[in-house]
């Protein structure tokens, strides 16, 4: 229950990030045709908004029990169901279980570099702004696994849907 809190609020909260991203764009849009002074910052700080949606809205969806469902089979056949929802889980644990894997490894080889004089010197983008956003961005895909893995392993052991 603590987990499906927090992943609904953090859905809920993320979703206004999408707001955001319609108004950086109304700016940049403004600031580049009407003023001829396009902004360094407006693609990738969009770029993390829509991160921060996407990454938490499969936990989200799998919380409130809004994910997609394809049900063919189950409504023809519904001694199918109980199979199919458990085939469907362990499916999603395998999933995220290696994507949360795969997502640790990936964020710690971008966060924790180190310059040749010493100094931290995460991954960062390349863009005129040259922000660590990529580094921060795996991290959170990380967090976001991490929270959909945990999830979908409480609706296991609880037996919900």
């Amino acid at each position: 229950m603590f987990l499906d809190r927090i992943a609904l609020w953090l859905g809920r909260t993320t979703a206004w990030c999408f707001a955001g991203i319609v108004l950086i764009m109304v700016y940049e849009v403004v600031a580049r045709y009407a003023f001829n002074a396009p902004t360094t910052w407006a693609h990738e700080a969009s770029i993390l908004l829509a991160s921060f949606g996407f990454v938490f809205g499969g936990a989200f969806c799998m919380a409130e029990g809004t994910h997609m469902r394809i049900t063919v089979l189950v409504e023809r056949f519904p001694a199918l169901e109980r199979l199919s929802h458990g085939l469907t889980l362990a499916a999603g644990i395998t999933y995220l279980a290696g994507l949360t894997y795969a997502a640790f490894w990936m964020a710690e080889r971008a966060i924790w570099r180190f310059s040749l004089s010493g100094g931290w010197d995460p991954e960062r983008s390349g863009s005129t702004l040259n922000s660590p956003l990529p580094s921060f961005l795996k991290a959170l895909l990380f967090v976001g696994c991490a929270l959909f893995l945990l999830v979908v392993a409480r609706r296991i052991l609880s037996g919900r849907r």
